[in-house]
């Protein structure tokens, strides 16, 4: 008797029809045999167990995105200026009677100067994460810079204005140095011109009174309040460590130019006029907001209305419409990638509403189809990142990085005031609608990195 006449007989597909799922479990057993259910039939599992091994799958790592490498020597040197600065919030409070202040500005004064950021940053061994710190940190250490000299009466909020147009000179005069927009390497050089021109983005928005600058100063700070000054105050230091970031940045472009070096100048501004037209294309914010709420009357009650909105909330955001004229004046390379994650999320939209496959009569969302949109999702990244390896092209993945992260948010902690399908099915739009932007990843980034052999100088 040959082997396979020793088998038994197979059953039929009738037979295996019927096994439970809880029989089947039972007939495997061991981890790894639930992953690998997990894996070809997610559905099948247990909602918590799926939602389990959804979280565990891996995300996009550090490695996908790109940020510039920062010097020892700059993040050393933002960690003692935000010392610097809590040493004088410091010395202004010891000079104050706490008894003879409100308790509002008691409870602003006895705080920690910089909210343990300071502690952070020295004790953080990378570089990166230094910096982050010491940037953040910035801000609170200066709020208790400026509350303590309200209290000591030593406010002078006309000199706050006069340091607001200085901050956004200096942003002013950077951005000219690097408005040709030279480079040797496209893939190489346009990140780093993106990393400086968003330091710049961030440093003139918070220069402004009260820490947000939206074009002009106010027409008079006679009736200031002592939280928006202070906010000023903290917002203005913090604004010029990141000119100081942007500084660091742009040596560390020029360092790496060739002789070769070529203005990229027309191109991003054509690509960039392209990325606005084929934004316009698609319904504007409201417009899809009012599309949802009358024509469709569609609320979040439902999975497939709750997948709807959520889709609205992450593929159809106009911020990137606050990134031209003055506020941050012509930061084309930031603009670009803006405007072209703008682009690429509207293009996902259909995509991953297809994807979630959710219809307007369903009551529950299996957490089986939350896995395979993540599996899914990171298909699409690895594949596009994969072929599209640089500098720039990490910079354009950050924002559906993020967004795949983003998805496992909901389900490492239930809400018992929300059903269980509402965490799933948002988690689901996350994920399918990061995976989608990089399946168009190449409308925004191709243009920039293609090589010409001539035409630009």
């Amino acid at each position: 008797m040959s082997p396979d006449d020793q088998r038994p007989p197979s059953p039929s597909e009738d037979d295996r029809s019927r096994l439970s799922r809880r029989q089947l479990l039972g007939l495997l057993g061991g981890g790894s045999l639930i992953a690998g259910i997990g894996w070809f039939a997610p559905e099948w599992l247990p909602d918590p167990v799926t939602d389990t091994l959804t979280t565990m799958y891996p995300d996009p790592s550090s490695n996908y995105v790109w940020q510039p490498p920062v010097s020892d020597e700059h993040a050393d040197e933002a960690v003692q200026r935000l010392e610097e600065t809590v040493e004088r919030a410091q010395e202004l409070r010891s000079r104050i009677d706490l008894d003879s202040v409100d308790e509002d500005m008691r409870f602003h004064l006895r705080g920690s100067p910089a909210g343990g950021h300071l502690e952070s940053a020295k004790e953080e061994r990378n570089a990166r994460e230094r910096l982050f710190s010491a940037t953040y940190g910035m801000l609170f250490a200066g709020e208790a810079v400026g509350y303590a000299k309200i209290a000591l009466g030593e406010a002078n909020p006309d000199a706050r204005l006069e340091r607001g147009r200085e901050l956004r000179q200096e942003t002013d005069d950077i951005a000219d140095s690097i408005s040709e927009y030279r480079v040797s390497d496209p893939g190489r050089d346009l990140g780093y011109l993106y990393a400086i021109e968003r330091e710049l983005s961030f440093a003139r928005i918070s220069s402004n009174w009260s820490g947000t600058y939206t074009g002009g100063d106010p027409d008079s700070v006679e009736e200031y309040s002592p939280h928006g000054l202070a906010n000023t105050w903290g917002s203005q230091l913090q604004a010029e460590q990141r000119i100081e970031n942007a500084r660091h940045y742009r040596e560390r472009y020029r360092s790496n130019l060739g002789p070769d070096a070529r203005s990229h100048r027309q191109r991003l501004d054509d690509a960039l006029l392209g990325l606005l037209a084929e934004t316009d294309r698609y319904p504007r914010r409201d417009q899809m907001r009012t599309k949802l709420k009358e024509e469709l009357e569609l609320d979040q009650e439902t999975p497939y209305g709750a997948a709807r909105w959520e889709l609205w909330t992450l593929c159809f955001d106009n911020d990137f419409r606050f990134y031209g004229g003055d506020v941050r004046r012509d930061l084309t390379v930031f603009r670009v990638v803006k405007t072209g994650e703008a682009l690429l999320a509207r293009q996902a939209h259909d995509y991953a509403l297809d994807e979630l496959d959710v219809s307007p009569d369903d009551t529950d969302y299996n957490s089986g189809r939350a896995f395979r949109a993540k599996r899914r999702a990171m298909d699409d990244f690895r594949a596009t990142r994969s072929e599209y390896d640089s500098n720039f092209a990490g910079v354009v993945a950050s924002d559906a990085a993020s967004l795949i992260r983003g998805g496992d948010v909901g389900l490492t902690g239930r809400h018992d005031d929300r059903p269980a399908w509402q965490e799933r099915v948002e988690s689901a739009v996350y994920y399918l609608v990061g995976g989608g932007m990089m399946r168009n990843f190449g409308d925004v980034v191709d243009p920039l990195l293609r090589v010409e052999t001539g035409g630009e100088n």
